[in-house]
């Protein structure tokens, strides 16, 4: 798949772990460019050391976005590679749970619900705060969680991070096998490396994914420079851009005009750094 959608020259084979190293790539999209690292595949066990597992699940710790590439003829390794990211820390298409834990000097366990729990009760959340040492705590749980997500909040050294699910080699069976297996593991993209079908949509995705956004420039009097965007994340505001930009930008900033989904009409003057901005907004600043 690596070379299917960058410049890399990742050798390829037909049997399982022909990648034997770390290989990066480039991916460019969208004016986008992002690093693409091809790591061996992981057997079960590998979050305990198996295989090199910790070194590969490592490459996955620094990441900002995981792909699990399945072959269509092993829909079942699905769930031992989910298993093994688990193990790992890692928490896949998932946020932090929204749960607030404060220590107390006395007084127990005093537990705030702001929703109706379904799958742990009052005593299992009690048992597993106390496994903590939180005997003495409050804790106020916003969401409908689970026992092992509790153990996450507590421990507070999860990393929650996107991923995508990749079903590769769809030119090797026909629609009515490719149905069946779509239907066991559910990926979000079914592609053939080999013949390059849908890997360009597979790039998008993952510009998708990593909720890039694109920010043009323009100087005043002159027309915007939309080939060569800003490559900014959905949420950053017109401080970040600042930022991205030159870091005196902060200090000499007067005022900037907005064009673009973020803007009530085109040209709009804003003085506030905190604006958020929205993909293909055109920005110009004035500065002192």
């Amino acid at each position: 798949m690596l070379n299917a959608i960058t410049n890399a020259n990742s050798p390829v084979g037909a049997y399982a772990f022909t990648t034997l190293t770390c290989i990066p790539g480039l991916m460019e999209y969208n004016h986008s460019k992002i690093q693409v690292l091809d790591v061996p595949g992981i057997v079960e066990g590998a979050a305990t050391g198996r295989g090199r597992g910790k070194e590969v699940l490592a490459c996955a710790q620094s990441a900002d976005l995981v792909i699990i590439l399945l072959d269509v003829f092993h829909p079942e390794h699905l769930e031992v590679v989910k298993k093994e990211i688990f193990e790992t820390g890692l928490r896949i298409n998932q946020k932090p749970p929204q749960v607030k834990i404060s220590k107390k000097l006395r007084g127990g366990i005093d537990i705030g619900l702001t929703v109706k729990l379904t799958k742990i009760n009052e005593d299992t959340i009690k048992a597993i705060l106390k496994e903590f040492r939180l005997d003495n705590s409050s804790i106020v749980i916003r969401e409908d969680i689970s026992d092992d997500q509790l153990i996450d909040a507590i421990e507070g050294n999860k990393k929650y991070i996107p991923a995508i699910t990749v079903l590769n080699m769809i030119d090797m069976v026909n629609s009515k096998e490719l149905e069946r297996i779509k239907a066991i593991t559910k990926p979000d993209i079914c592609i053939s490396a080999e013949k390059r079908m849908n890997t360009e949509y597979l790039k998008k995705i993952i510009f998708e994914r990593l909720e890039f956004i694109r920010v043009y420039c323009k100087e005043a009097g002159k027309k915007a420079d939309m080939g060569v965007p800003l490559i900014m994340r959905k949420g950053n505001t017109l401080k970040d851009v600042c930022l991205k930009l030159h870091k005196d930008f902060l200090s000499k900033f007067r005022f900037v005009r907005i064009w673009g989904k973020s803007a009530k009409f085109d040209g709009m003057i804003l003085r506030k750094l905190e604006h958020v901005l929205q993909d293909e907004d055109i920005v110009e600043i004035h500065l002192r």
